[in-house]
């Protein structure tokens, strides 16, 4: 991929999102009637980010907006369908809330609906949680004993001593329990830019790290499967009853239509009989079946590897939408 191309799907990925949720929302209220309410509503610091990724993107990239704009009057369109009623008074709350997953709040003739959207790449893995590895069982699996959290701990620095001991050993270098050496050499923080043998070290230490993760969760699944599940639907994007899910599935490079799907909790429910834990594959994630629905739940770096600031990334693959 040429440098341009590369910051192009840079720009994309980083506006993508927020241009689609305000598009969304001022399509549905131009539907409904509201679209000067709506706006008048907006919050100028708001305002102004958005103005500022409408610029960038209409000087490097103007084929995404009218990409856009299809693709987010054809989900306002799809969710009418769905709900069988336009529905009024949408409200961005996605970049300024943090109480749940909802990116819009709808008002409808059955009450306030929570909308998460989704803009992603057609067959590709729908993020929907991220988290922090030190805390992670100890808020999505409260059930677990604590002191499984506390070991797992532990094991995590363990092995990024381990893996920085490696690293150093590979480029004849001497771990002294930080990486300033490894950054005054001119070595780079960030795990696309190591060589293929460093790359490896590092991804057997993410590996190493989700193994005892799929150890931690096959049993708490096999001890208590009822609280196990009843901890999944966070996992899922699901962390209220409400929530309703809109994804749109796209294949931007192609420029072909995208493929809406809308999930309700109560669809998500119906797959949780169906869980079951995937054999663990030796990579960086832990995947759990649940019918046509797949939860995958990675390690991976928050951005640079050189600190044991870890998150764990949730997503989910809907087999039924494979080959739409």
């Amino acid at each position: 991929m040429s440098h341009d191309q590369t910051k192009k799907e840079a720009l994309f990925n980083e506006v993508k999102g927020s241009l689609f949720e305000y598009l969304i929302a001022r399509r549905l209220a131009h539907m409904s009637g509201d679209e000067l309410k709506f706006l008048d509503s907006l919050d100028k610091n708001y305002l102004n980010v958005l103005s500022q990724q409408d610029r960038l993107v209409r000087q490097f990239y103007p084929e995404m907006l009218i990409f856009l704009n299809q693709v987010s009057e054809f989900s306002a369109s799809e969710l009418v369908r769905f709900l069988g009623e336009v529905p009024y008074a949408p409200q961005l709350t996605g970049k300024f809330e943090t109480n749940h997953e909802a990116d819009i709040l709808l008002e409808s003739s059955k009450g306030i609906i929570p909308l998460s959207l989704k803009l992603n790449k057609k067959n590709s893995f729908v993020n929907t949680k991220s988290g922090g590895i030190k805390s992670f069982f100890e808020h999505y699996f409260p059930f677990i004993d604590f002191k499984v959290q506390q070991d797992f701990n532990k094991m995590v620095d363990q092995e990024f001593t381990r893996m920085s001991y490696e690293l150093h050993s590979l480029n004849d270098m001497e771990f002294l329990g930080n990486y300033s050496s490894w950054v005054e050499s001119g070595k780079s923080e960030l795990p696309g830019e190591l060589s293929s043998d460093e790359r490896l070290i590092l991804k057997s230490f993410y590996s190493r790290i989700a193994c005892t993760m799929h150890r931690i969760l096959q049993s708490a699944q096999e001890l208590k499967p009822h609280d196990f599940n009843l901890s999944l639907p966070a996992l899922l994007g699901f962390s209220t009853p409400e929530i309703l899910q809109l994804i749109c599935f796209h294949d931007f490079k192609a420029q072909k239509p995208g493929s809406v799907a809308i999930h309700t909790y109560q669809e998500m429910s119906k797959c949780l009989s169906k869980t079951k834990m995937i054999p663990f594959s030796h990579t960086s994630s832990v995947e759990i079946n649940l019918g046509d629905w797949v939860l995958q739940i990675r390690v991976k770096p928050m951005n640079k590897f050189t600190t044991t600031a870890i998150k764990i990334n949730c997503s989910v693959k809907f087999k039924q939408f494979d080959d739409v």
